[in-house]
């Protein structure tokens, strides 16, 4: 157990480089699956709704949500809500 919270914090260990080789990839190239029906598809085959502030990704089978990005006054926000997992 950590003593002090900045045991914690990620720096420049092995855990920071594994969370950029996760970020760092083509994204229309991954699979995702649909937690409610479990399809898989290509994430780049499917259909894209929303405008400039938000942009919201449907299954291919179910019309579940998988994924929700958006323009905040705080950032940038990504939402998995809808995906069991992302393949890539």
């Amino acid at each position: 157990m950590a003593d002090n919270i900045s045991d914690l914090m990620i720096g420049g260990d092995p855990a920071t480089y594994l969370l950029q080789e996760v970020f760092a990839f083509d994204i229309t190239l991954t699979k995702i699956q649909c937690d409610a029906c479990d399809t898989v598809s290509g994430l780049g085959s499917l259909v894209v709704e929303g405008g400039p502030m938000e942009a919201l990704v449907k299954c291919a089978n179910c019309e579940n949500y998988l994924i929700r990005a958006a323009r905040t006054p705080n950032g940038r926000l990504l939402e998995l809500n809808g995906a069991r997992h992302l393949y890539f």
